[in-house]
């Protein structure tokens, strides 16, 4: 399983400078920390790679098979997406509004009957399956976020800044979460903050006005630019400054 990017190139205004170029990125099972600033990139590259904007240029693919290309609808079916807001209406009880995402992703009733109560069981939202979504907390909105990206079983999960605006309880619970998935998808977790990246990733790409500046494991890029204190945020902003090439 893998999913495979070539030279890829997105713009804001049909014929203006690219905001995004990407030469060659070849994802794998497990879990990749994608980092940067605000501003770099990384809810573009995420949107592109989860088919919900065509790039100007480029490929992506999932074995072999173009996002952007005839089997379109069912490459798309392979690939779950948590945007930074997801919008579900808020009179709507928890255990609904997965059902109705399921049914949205085409996931047949008798299989969603099944699937979701151990999804929620799995975000730790079992119990609010009767609360209606406006009573949720930030935290639990994530969590229930993150269910909805999971309802189809994705080969490949795309998480776009899943910890934002969480308190350090929600954070340490939804990197809980992530940490315990079972490896076998191509997860890639976009963050500003290093500290959640190091504890979930062990892979990073940092990404910086729009072009990838490094991409390796997170332990040789931590021990080769983290200083004398072994820092990831170190290594990070050294990278993006430009003194480590």
């Amino acid at each position: 399983m893998s999913m495979v990017v070539d030279d890829l190139r997105c713009c804001y205004s049909r014929g203006g400078p690219p905001v995004l170029e990407v030469d060659a990125l070849d994802l794998e099972p497990g879990v990749c920390g994608l980092v940067g600033v605000n501003g770099a990139g990384k809810s573009t590259l995420l949107r592109t790679l989860a088919g919900c904007r065509r790039p100007e240029n480029g490929r992506v693919r999932i074995d072999e098979v173009a996002l952007y290309g005839p089997a379109r609808r069912t490459v798309v079916g392979r690939i779950g997406y948590m945007p930074q807001q997801l919008d579900l209406p808020g009179e709507m009880r928890v255990g609904d509004a997965l059902a109705y995402a399921t049914w949205v992703r085409g996931v047949p009733a008798a299989a969603s009957r099944v699937r979701n109560p151990t999804l929620l069981e799995r975000v730790g939202l079992a119990r609010e399956s009767s609360k209606r979504v406006a009573q949720l907390s930030g935290g639990m909105n994530r969590r229930l976020a993150l269910a909805v990206a999971l309802v189809t079983d994705p080969d490949v999960l795309l998480l776009d800044e899943p910890t934002t605006g969480l308190d350090p309880a929600q954070r340490a619970a939804l990197r809980g979460i992530v940490s315990d998935l079972d490896g076998t998808a191509v997860t890639v977790l976009s963050s500003h903050v290093m500290e959640d990246v190091a504890m979930m990733a062990s892979r990073i790409v940092v990404l910086h006005e729009g072009r990838l500046r490094h991409d390796g494991p997170i332990d040789a890029f931590v021990a080769e630019r983290g200083g004398p204190d072994a820092s990831a945020e170190f290594a990070f902003l050294a990278t993006i400054a430009g003194s480590v090439q």
